[in-house]
């Protein structure tokens, strides 16, 4: 097998782990979701939902309670890029946009747009999130929650 074809199965094993985190939180599984994560892998969803935690153990306790407020949750990927350390191959980082919705227990509705910028470490074989950070492009709903925002520069001739 060489680089290239190994690189290509990497990178359907990185949108599996992907796609399997979206899955298995609208599931609330939440051993499920943190399956996905390095025993101590960092995830920061934003300064509104408690800002950094430190563990595998810590992540499902976070997930569990935030997402213990919804009825129901979608979360959808979009477009996404990976990147290969050229200098460990078990390392590797993505960005990845998605569209998440979620409805409270009252029948509230909320709209996130945001991306996950993650690092991923190959542990075992397999591919799993290292580090997580949310950064969100859109919010409707949510209100009094601070985020941290999708950067993106102002055109020098703006209208």
């Amino acid at each position: 097998m060489t680089a290239d074809n190994l690189r290509h199965d990497d990178r359907i094993a990185i949108g599996d782990l992907l796609a399997r985190y979206c899955d298995r939180l609208d599931a609330y599984d939440i051993d499920g979701v943190a399956a996905c994560f390095t025993a101590d892998a960092r995830a920061d969803y934003g300064p509104g939902r408690g800002g950094e935690i430190v563990s595998r153990a810590a992540i499902a306790e976070r997930i569990r309670a935030g997402q213990a407020a919804f009825r129901r949750t979608h979360h959808q990927l979009g477009h996404g890029t990976v990147t290969f350390d050229a200098g460990d191959p078990g390392r590797a980082s993505a960005l990845t946009a998605a569209m998440t919705w979620h409805e409270r227990w009252s029948g509230e509705r909320e709209l996130l747009a945001l991306r996950y910028v993650d690092e991923l470490a190959r542990v075992d074989g397999a591919w799993l999130l290292d580090r997580r950070r949310v950064e969100i492009s859109i919010v409707e709903g949510f209100e009094g929650t601070s985020w941290y925002w999708w950067p993106r520069r102002e055109p020098d001739d703006r209208a």
